[in-house]
């Protein structure tokens, strides 16, 4: 891949990680119109995912939730990772490791790019150089949010996939057009978010209807049911309003990295 189309996917990735990060990646705060009060409730999947994909990003959000946002310090959201941060020397290590294991290494099975996991990584190490200042870095720790700031950049890529494969399937737009490529060709932009293993096979929606489908990612020789989600049956589609009933059958040549 050029390096033109993998500085357009990361400008993309970035447009949509900018809007979240360093909020809290599991839940989205509302006003009650009755009552006026704050409710919380957990965020929307992005629709085109694959049950592999979904499954992946609520776990990882509700982690990131617990490790950075899961408790209130006196107005201020903290989680385990700044209680944990506070114990000299072990705690830093301690924090380091729950940041890799519960957040970066399950994101790195889903197919994501290397410069995604570089970005991942780096959020990281700043998160490991602040917890080495005593007291002050404890609280930079805090504010920095790494684990937050990863699942927002880990859902910004995965709403660019499940857009796409929305698209190939003629169920919304295409999040990559020739103004968001910087001269990059769009189909090489989009080789950036190709699903992966988690679309293998054929198309299937949770909604009713059966349908024929295919898809600009390709065939597989083996017959099964893609698990992609579009809708919820009750009218929600996401932010991009993609939501389209039925279910479908095909096969096509699988693209890989």
């Amino acid at each position: 891949m050029s390096a033109i189309a993998t500085k357009a996917a990361q400008k993309l990735l970035k447009g949509k990680a900018s809007a979240w990060a360093p909020s809290d990646p599991h839940y989205v705060e509302e006003v009650d119109p009755r009552s006026g009060k704050i409710k919380r409730k957990e965020r929307p999947i992005p629709p085109g995912l694959s049950k592999r994909d979904q499954k992946a990003l609520r776990k990882i959000r509700r982690r990131a939730h617990r490790l950075d946002k899961g408790m209130n310090l006196c107005g201020f959201r903290v989680g385990y990772t700044f209680f944990i941060g506070i114990v000299p020397g072990l705690g830093d290590v301690v924090d380091a490791t729950l940041n890799y294991t519960l957040i970066v290494k399950p994101a790195r099975k889903l197919d994501i790019p290397d410069e995604l996991l570089t970005k991942m990584l780096f959020n990281n190490a700043i998160s490991a150089g602040l917890g080495l200042v005593p007291v002050v870095g404890d609280v930079g720790l805090a504010a920095w949010k790494a684990n937050s700031r990863n699942a927002h950049l880990l859902e910004a890529y995965l709403t660019i996939r499940g857009q796409e494969h929305l698209a190939t399937l003629g169920q919304g737009p295409s999040a990559i057009t020739d103004s968001t490529t910087q001269g990059a060709h769009p189909e090489e932009v989009r080789g950036v978010f190709v699903p992966g293993s988690g679309m293998d096979g054929d198309a299937t929606h949770d909604d009713e209807g059966k349908g024929s489908g295919g898809g600009r990612w390709g065939k597989n020789k083996s017959k099964g049911k893609n698990d992609a989600v579009v809708g919820n049956g009750t009218g929600q589609g996401g932010q991009y309003g993609a939501v389209a009933p039925g279910s479908g059958t095909g096969a096509g040549k699988t693209v890989g990295r």
